[in-house]
């Protein structure tokens, strides 16, 4: 399903400060942390096969157990009501608690590394409802960059290559929750959706369209591109995503003309290994921090 909004919840701030206190708590896994610059790549599995916390690589449980809310779950009664008031628990495999701040996430496609669990087990299906977010956090996708606001549940095509910037300090906090392919078992929603099937208009970002001296600029930075200046220079080119129209499929494709402009021959290599990685092909079991 296409990224769309849904609804918004009318979130007790009251309850829900009471339990973000208490997963202050909880150990959490930086799992897929290999996915930002500048991260980590927090989270908390709230749901999960057999109620195992585990590592947060999806990879890493048992998909022949049932699903059922972890003991970090079980601890934050808030936040239960809110999974069992949206989602269809007969298809909900995962539920995380997701924290970063002041990152970007490379562009990529995720359930790639999923390709070896069966089919009818798998995540294939997402929502995300942000809990605490800020108007410097953004989500682009087709070079469609918007804003998720706090309390609203969002279908999420993580199938499609798509990426997130946060400019602040201030912690951005998710549930994520992922869902099987069974649709024999109902709607993944137990909650009206009221969107129109696309991303608002009212949450699209409209930036500028990227001046050829800024695109100029940038080119120059090849000269300095080498593995040991790879994510700085990475980081630069995502960010200017979020700032500025650069056309469809800027980030990599400035990162391997960089790449190819490099005196370091391996850079081109790294740079063509990362795209395959993030956007084409994993192994399972990849993501560890």
């Amino acid at each position: 399903m296409r990224t769309q909004y849904v609804s918004t919840l009318e979130l007790d701030e009251a309850r829900l400060a009471k339990d973000l206190e208490q997963a202050l708590t909880f150990k959490f896994s930086e799992a897929y942390s290999n996915y930002l610059i500048g991260g980590p790549w927090k989270s908390a599995m709230l749901w999960a096969t057999g109620g195992d916390e585990g590592d947060g690589l999806l990879t890493n449980y048992q998909y022949d157990r049932r699903p059922t809310f972890t003991e970090y779950g079980q601890q934050l009664p808030y936040v239960q009501e809110i999974i069992t008031s949206v989602a269809n628990t007969a298809r909900l495999t995962f539920v995380r608690l997701a924290v970063f701040s002041r990152s970007v996430i490379v562009p990529h496609r995720d359930y790639i590394e999923l390709a070896e669990i069966p089919e009818d087990s798998r995540s294939a299906h997402r929502l995300h409802i942000p809990l605490a977010t800020h108007e410097d956090c953004y989500f682009s996708e087709d070079n469609v960059v918007y804003r998720m606001r706090a309390g609203e549940v969002w279908h999420f095509d993580a199938s499609q290559i798509h990426s997130v910037a946060s400019f602040s300090g201030e912690p951005r906090i998710h549930l994520i929750f992922d869902f099987a392919d069974r649709p024999e078992d109902g709607p993944i929603l137990a909650i009206p959706d009221e969107g129109d099937g696309t991303i608002d208009a009212g949450r699209i970002v409209h930036r500028p369209p990227l001046p050829d001296a800024e695109r100029s600029s940038l080119a120059l930075l090849s000269q300095v591109l080498t593995m040991d200046t790879f994510n700085e220079v990475f980081s630069i080119v995502v960010k200017t995503h979020f700032r500025r129209d650069g056309g469809a499929g800027f980030v990599w494709d400035t990162m391997i003309d960089l790449a190819r402009g490099s005196a370091d021959p391996a850079v081109l290599t790294h740079a063509t290994e990362l795209r395959q990685y993030f956007t084409l092909d994993r192994p399972s079991g990849s993501g560890q921090a």
